[in-house]
């Protein structure tokens, strides 16, 4: 091997060395803040004070978690954010498929005009439609209720415009086929297109279930009532009544709100890495 060659050959290495450093610094940054909330539910209050940045728990115990229970309705607010995450979820999924399949498949007058409509939404922060929807819902009678909770949620450009392009990329000879053979839009839909794309869609599915679990201000705005508080809402409350100074609580608390979308992502993070190397390559 040349000089030169083994020059570049050590460039490479040293190239590659520094880069998994970096992102290695970024894992650390990222993950850091989950572990130290993770051991600290875990911790007594002297080992919390006297423990620093350590974040493994030196005399584990499931107190804080105890007293998370008995003083906080978690149980009862875990109930409400699986209801409100998941209405919204898959109401988005029941819109956003056969609107998505319509721009997708047919070419009608206005058509290129609604599918802009539809991505201008996107321009659109949800805060900036808070007050709006809050009025409308107070005039329907709709406040503390799970369907005022949802139905502002019920449409959404990004899963539309994300399932659209999806759509798009099937290959059109199999729709054809199943025309040919009798199918119906619905049928095509649900036996062909469904089955097929279920990765982008549970993808979607995911984004869409995170996005609205971690949701704060539209809960605390539309459902202020203590019987329909949500996870996010009630560690609010939990922390400011135990005035910030009980960290192995609150953090439990966090824990326990945190929890299920971790564990949504882990079940669902093989097809999440299709989706993203599906779509980098046909990028």
């Amino acid at each position: 091997m040349t000089t030169k060659g083994r020059s570049r050959r050590l460039h490479n290495t040293l190239a590659n060395y520094g880069r998994n450093i970096v992102l290695i610094g970024v894992v650390a940054i990222t993950f850091w803040p989950l572990l130290w909330m993770f051991g600290t539910s875990f911790k007594s209050p002297h080992n919390i004070l006297g423990s620093g940045l350590n974040p493994f728990p030196l005399d584990f115990t499931l107190d804080n978690y105890k007293y998370a229970f008995d003083t906080n309705d978690t149980l009862h607010q875990l109930f409400n954010s699986a209801m409100f995450a998941g209405g919204v979820t898959l109401g988005q999924i029941v819109v956003s498929v056969p609107a998505a399949y319509a721009f997708s498949r047919w070419t009608f007058r206005g058509s290129g005009l609604l599918f802009g409509a539809c991505i201008m939404t996107l321009s659109v922060p949800f805060v900036v439609t808070y007050v709006p929807n809050f009025i409308v819902l107070s005039r329907l009678g709709l406040l503390n209720t799970f369907v005022g909770l949802i139905m502002p949620q019920l449409a959404t450009g990004y899963g539309v415009f994300l399932l659209r392009q999806v759509f798009r990329s099937f290959p059109s000879s199999i729709l054809e086929a199943a025309t040919i053979d009798g199918a119906g839009h619905v049928m095509t839909v649900f036996r062909v297109l469904l089955p097929a794309t279920r990765s982008s869609i549970a993808a979607l599915a995911l984004f869409v279930f995170i996005n609205t679990w971690n949701e704060l201000i539209w809960p605390m705005l539309v459902a202020p009532d203590t019987s329909m508080h949500v996870l996010t809402v009630g560690l609010t409350q939990f922390a400011s009544a135990e005035s910030g100074t009980q960290y192995g609580p609150i953090m439990a608390a966090a824990v326990l709100t945190v929890a299920p979308t971790l564990i949504a992502y882990w079940f669902m993070r093989n097809r999440i890495l299709a989706v993203v190397l599906d779509g980098s390559m046909k990028g």
